[in-house]
C-alpha cells in the first residue's frame, strides 16, 4: 500500500496549501488527475476542507 505522501491526492492536498500561489486551472487538473488514479469525489472534498490536516496525518476523516 502506498504511503500517503506519494498519491495524487497528497500532491492536490500540498497544491491548496499553497493559497493564490497555484492556479484554480492548475487545482483542477490535479483533482481531476487524484480521481482519474482512483481516489473519489469525498476524498477530495475531505482534502479541500483541511488539506493541511491530511498533509500531516493522511487522514480522511471528515
Amino acid at each position: 500500500m502506498k504511503r500517503h505522501w506519494e498519491t495524487h491526492l497528497y500532491t492536490y492536498a500540498v497544491a491548496l496549501s499553497q493559497g493564490a500561489a497555484i492556479l484554480p486551472v492548475n487545482l483542477a487538473g490535479m483533482r481531476a488527475k487524484a480521481i482519474s488514479k482512483g481516489h473519489t469525489e469525498g476524498q477530495c472534498q475531505v482534502v479541500e476542507s483541511d488539506p493541511m490536516r491530511f498533509i500531516r496525518t493522511g487522514e480522511l476523516a471528515a
